[in-house]
């Protein structure tokens, strides 16, 4: 089979495996990638020699990482590839994805790479890229260019024999110093000189990565209150664990009898001492919101559509024009409050490149924009090292977080939570899939179409084709009147083992709407299955084991060489397919159901 891209969403995404070890010692790194679905450190090195002697001028590359490496087994590889390439490697260590694309455009530097898998747990690693005079990222077309370079090398042959010629510089401190002081300038933090935050009690999590001690400390320079950091160890390379916003998406309010938070630390700190929470992923280009109710003794969860609608409406009123952006995954509401405030509402596909490419479009009518998942964008001014100014535009957790904690200053906690009136969104994921599968004019494709228009009882669906997404499957439900009042979108991830069935509507018809996605999730179950993958196998064994009832985690048949805490995350946070109890872990209603869907 003919591969032309091998980048997901943003950049390459897998589990890690060091190329010695026996199950890929005898493999080349495009065989391990492909055929056993790992990233090793040599095809890190081989995976930025490529990108590098793609550019006409490589000159300097910026190179900063999250802290899941913590022996650089990946990231020195990663750094060779590019001094073998010819090109000088600017080292800025752990520094937060942002910082890297910032430090990027500051120094004026030809290309950027971030290693990272993003919220993923410490068993996965990637990389991504940022590149011209703006830190864009790259786009499909890109990304094939670059699959064709790398799938046509020979490691040994191509990138052994060339020597570490290119320059190293360590400017580490430099770039975290062009981050603070980013932050600290009231035109991008929003907060008017000699002002602060407020006095409330304030956690950072800061997820045990990038973002660990620069968040903190800006908020400390800013906030009127105490702050009070949280998960910011670098050393044991433990990201995402037990923190970070993963396992915040799809929820809205947090109570102290939600078993799946017993272990998150900010959720229980908050409910310790009050206050709110900024919460980071291992990487920071993504922040959620947290505020303790005190009236109900909850915890309100603002995602990246409610942080948006709050930066839209704080920058309000708007230039004609102005845009409002966000991505299919969006509250189909927050749109509208956009349109509401004066904006105009622009949707995109999945994916915060498609944003900053509206941004480097149009800057002079951008607004704002953002994912529900917590990448949020607005115009942000640097002064280079040259001495221009210039705007940039970064997806960046820490300018969201402090836009968002401007913007609502003197809020109460019920009234921040809603700056829009909520529709009903929710994701169905079937993991562990034959991504290849599903794919435009597939089987799978037109069957899970007619699955949807069969179990939607809403109105007509009619399929919106994105030209950014090709193999993403929309289909907009119209009312009698022809006006949209649902969308339904089934598409791979970019970068986990995953498919999606992605609901949005109004609330009233939450119940349709869920019928939709279980019917449809069920039907991916039994067709893009990869029986051969351990995971998938482990989680058929656990959910047969739970048939009699609840088991201790450690009682689960669990294979050795499962990534259990990972598979147990996936079934009970993602898939729902079990749920924590006092004694371990239960089988969930729809658990039986997808049992029975592969009978």
């Amino acid at each position: 089979m003919s591969i032309d891209r091998i980048q997901g969403t943003d950049g390459i995404r897998r589990p890690v495996l060091a190329s010695s070890d026996e199950r890929v010692a005898d493999m080349t790194p495009q065989q391990a990638f492909l055929e056993c679905g790992v990233i090793t450190e040599q095809f890190c090195e081989l995976y930025t020699y490529a990108y590098v002697t793609g550019l006409q001028s490589p000159g300097e590359i910026v190179i900063g990482w999250d802290p899941r490496d913590p022996n650089g087994l990946y990231t020195d590889a990663a750094i060779r590839g590019i001094r073998r390439a010819g090109a000088t490697a600017v080292r800025i260590g752990i520094t937060p994805t942002p910082g890297v694309a910032l430090y990027q455009v500051w120094r004026g530097a030809t290309a950027a790479f971030m290693v990272t898998a993003s919220h993923n747990f410490r068993s996965q690693n990637g990389i991504k890229i940022f590149y011209g005079p703006h830190a864009l990222k790259l786009f499909p077309d890109d990304d094939r260019a670059l699959t064709k370079r790398v799938l046509g090398l020979d490691y040994k042959n191509d990138v052994l024999t060339q020597s570490e010629s290119g320059g190293l510089v360590d400017a580490q401190d430099e770039a975290h110093d062009v981050f603070r002081r980013f932050h600290m300038d009231v035109g991008n933090s929003w907060l008017p000189e000699g002002e602060s935050l407020g006095d409330f009690p304030l956690i950072i999590d800061a997820a045990n990565g990038a973002m660990s001690g620069l968040a903190a400390d800006v908020f400390g320079k800013l906030h009127g209150g105490d702050v009070l950091e949280l998960n910011n160890d670098t050393a044991s390379g433990d990201v995402n664990r037990h923190s970070g916003v993963a396992d915040l998406e799809g929820v809205a309010e947090i109570t102290r009898d939600m078993l799946q938070f017993a272990d998150h630390a900010a959720v229980q700190q908050l409910f310790v001492r009050g206050g709110k929470a900024a919460v980071f992923d291992a990487d920071g280009d993504r922040f959620f919101r947290l505020d303790h109710d005190p009236d109900t003794d909850t915890i309100l969860v603002l995602s990246g559509d409610e942080t948006a609608v709050h930066q839209a409406r704080h920058l309000a009123p708007p230039k004609p024009g102005t845009l409002y952006i966000n991505t299919v995954e969006s509250d189909l509401n927050a749109a509208r409050a956009g349109g509401e405030l004066g904006y105009t509402p622009v949707l995109t596909g999945v994916g915060d490149k498609w944003v900053l490419r509206q941004a480097a479009d149009s800057p002079e009518i951008y607004g704002i924009g953002s994912e529900e998942t917590g990448h949020n964008i607005s115009r942000g001014r640097v002064t280079r090292r040259d001495g221009e100014t210039v705007d940039v535009f970064l997806g960046n957790g820490l300018k969201s977080a402090l836009n968002t904690f401007v913007a609502t200053r003197g809020l109460s906690p019920r009234e921040a939570h809603r700056p829009f009136p909520p529709g009903f969104k929710r994701t169905f994921y079937v993991y562990y899939t034959t991504k290849e599968l599903f794919a435009k004019g597939s089987e799978a494709f037109s069957g899970v179409g007619a699955i949807i228009e069969e179990k939607c009882t809403l109105g007509p669906t009619v399929p919106q084709g994105r030209p950014e997404e090709p193999d993403m499957l929309y289909l907009a439900v119209r009312d009698d009147e022809g006006r949209q009042r649902a969308g339904v979108f089934v598409r791979n991830s970019g970068t986990e083992e995953k498919t999606g069935v992605n609901v949005r509507g109004d609330r009233k018809d939450a119940g349709a709407l869920i019928a939709v996605g279980e019917a449809a999730v069920l039907y991916l179950a039994r067709t893009l299955k990869d029986w051969d993958h351990p995971m998938a196998q482990a989680e058929k064994a656990v959910l047969e084991a739970l048939e009699h009832g609840p088991l201790a985690a450690d009682a689960l048949p669990i294979p050795d060489g499962v990534h259990a805490e990972r598979l147990l995350e996936e079934l009970a946070n993602k898939e729902k397919v079990i749920a924590k109890c006092a004694q371990g872990y239960e089988r969930t209603p729809f658990g039986a159901r997808m049992l029975e869907a592969w009978k």
